[in-house]
């Protein structure tokens, strides 16, 4: 019997129990690649805990305090798998909330790398693309692109799925700083700046629908404090997380005009719907 590539899923989880099940049962959809789990359960309510430790998968959970949000449980988690589960050939990072395609890492599996990332762009419900590379085209400005990509060599990407090779994954953590968002393009252009390659996958490998910007910080339809506040909630835009992110990434002179940049919009009116900033 032809031995299976082992690829080490990481993840971090809240409150999502049908979620999370069905996009682990969607992964053993593979016959050439087994996936084995290091995930974060942020002090789930719904009996997430209790799923995972039934199923039929190698899981290693990992519990928050339910403080951690996306950012947090990432970082936890990628810290703990560095410490206890350095021997895998390959690590994904992905989201709980994909439902991924019979097969898809059967037919990615000859295309990865050892000294490059693979990226799987995700598709919504219309075929539409979700999630997936990020080239930036002007500034801090980007293009989110999918598997038309493919050749592209991309500056960063959405973390949703991202295969990155054991070297440069050892090399590369999360950001604690980030409340909730942002950390993953902050990972990806860590990665780039140390000289990898980000590469896209020619097929999309699942589908999740994009965040919707209604009720957010970027909805127009809102009265303008309400949208302040939204920006600055966790699962906002903060300032100080922004701030960090231009700053760290592309300078002082742009961390200071571009992070005041959306309160200028909000307040004009005018439109906040960002690729960037």
């Amino acid at each position: 019997m032809e031995k299976k590539t082992k690829i080490l899923a990481v993840f971090t989880c809240h409150n999502r129990k049908a979620l999370t099940e069905r996009s682990i049962r969607t992964l053993a959809e593979n016959t050439g690649v087994c996936f084995d789990f290091v995930v974060v359960d942020d002090a789930s309510t719904d009996g997430t805990r209790e799923m995972l430790n039934g199923l039929p998968c190698k899981i290693d959970l990992v519990e928050g305090d339910g403080t951690l949000f996306w950012n947090g449980g990432m970082h936890r988690a990628i810290e703990h798998v560095k410490q206890y589960h350095a021997d895998y050939e390959y690590y994904m990072l992905m989201n709980d909330d994909t439902r991924f395609f019979p097969g898809a890492f059967d037919k990615m599996l000859p295309q990865l790398k050892r000294d490059a990332v693979m990226v799987g762009a995700i598709c919504g419900e219309q075929g539409q693309l979700s999630y997936g590379g990020i080239k930036y085209i002007k500034g801090i400005r980007y293009r989110k692109m999918g598997p038309e990509a493919v050749g592209v060599s991309f500056d960063t990407f959405n973390a949703n799925c991202a295969v990155v090779p054991h070297d440069i994954f050892m090399q590369v953590g999360i950001d604690p700083f980030y409340q909730h968002s942002i950390g993953d393009f902050d990972y990806g252009l860590q990665i780039s700046r140390k000289g990898y390659d980000i590469r896209i996958f020619s097929e999309y490998v699942g589908e999740c629908n994009d965040n919707t910007l209604e009720k957010t910080w970027q909805d127009e339809t809102l009265p303008r404090l309400k949208r302040l506040r939204l920006k600055e909630s966790r699962k906002g835009l903060p300032f100080r997380d922004w701030f960090h992110f231009l700053h760290k990434n592309f300078g002082l002179p742009t961390a200071i005009v571009r992070s005041i940049t959306p309160y200028v919009r909000i307040l004009l009116g005018t439109k906040t719907r960002y690729s960037g900033a």
